[in-house]
């Protein structure tokens, strides 16, 4: 995420997307050894470890309104990281009015989703989406079936707009698809 003051077609178009940080595309950032756990930990993220190595949990805590509020300092996996929308943009097979299409359209599937989500009872915003769903469908919680079919739809479709759209590689959620 960029500053504040978005000045290139780039910085606009990650200011109003956030589904890196926002728990859609991702569930965990892996840092890496460059990365400082001391300063992460400082600013208040919660660090995990998997196998000895430190990660953190999407959506991730520094992100406000879709801006990285310690991007000069962010881990290095979220400095490397582009999406599809920025590489399309670089490379010139998108416009940023395409990009920002698009990104709406996967923002409005994700609202569809979470709306879902929340009449299944999960309004556990905190949590990446994905997880969510994946609670939803192993809950006890009595969600009709048709309800059920749905969200699993409109997931489906999500990950698949995910995957062409923003993605490098496929979710490990893909499996979640009907």
């Amino acid at each position: 995420m960029l500053p504040s003051e978005p000045t290139t077609s780039e910085s606009r178009l990650c200011t109003a997307c956030g589904l890196c940080c926002d728990g859609v595309l991702f569930h965990i950032v892996r840092l890496q050894p460059k990365d400082s756990v001391k300063s992460l930990e400082a600013l208040g993220v919660k660090l995990s470890r998997k196998k000895s190595e430190p990660y953190f949990k999407q959506p991730c805590t520094l992100l406000h309104a879709c801006t990285c509020t310690q991007y000069a300092s962010r881990p290095a996996r979220c400095r490397a990281f582009e999406c599809r929308q920025l590489k399309g943009m670089a490379n010139g097979e998108l416009t940023e009015t395409e990009a920002l299409r698009n990104i709406e359209d996967a923002k409005v599937r994700v609202a569809q989703i979470e709306a879902l989500l929340c009449e299944a009872g999960n309004a556990a915003v905190h949590l990446p989406l994905a997880d969510r769903y994946a609670q939803v469908l192993s809950s006890e919680i009595d969600v009709p079936d048709p309800a059920h079919r749905l969200l699993a739809h409109r997931m489906a479709e999500l990950e698949c707009v995910l995957n062409e759209n923003f993605r490098d590689v496929p979710s490990k959620f893909d499996s979640l698809r009907n």
